[in-house]
């Protein structure tokens, strides 16, 4: 089973990116429940950000959740928001 941790930034983010807008609340919840209980589905393309210890998960075409693992079985929520935010890590 994998611990999910969310930090402070990632709070923060996350009422921003959700305010006023349910279907993208829903897709955070989606995304997280599918990376739980299988963190290597296709549908997420989870990857490794280039030159970074930062891993992204695909929210929908344009939006990414951003993580650290901590340990195998546990990571931390970062950020979340457009995908190009990949360049701040």
């Amino acid at each position: 089973m994998i611990i999910i941790v969310r930090s402070k930034r990632f709070e923060g983010e996350y009422k921003k990116f959700v305010k006023h807008n349910l279907p993208r609340a829903e897709s955070i919840i989606k995304a997280l429940t599918l990376f739980v209980s299988n963190p290597q589905h296709p549908s997420l393309n989870v990857e490794k950000l280039k030159g970074s210890n930062t891993w992204s998960m695909r929210l929908s075409e344009s939006n990414r959740l951003f993580f650290l693992w901590i340990n195998k079985a546990t990571i931390i929520l970062v950020d979340v928001g457009a995908h190009d935010r990949y360049n701040d890590y």
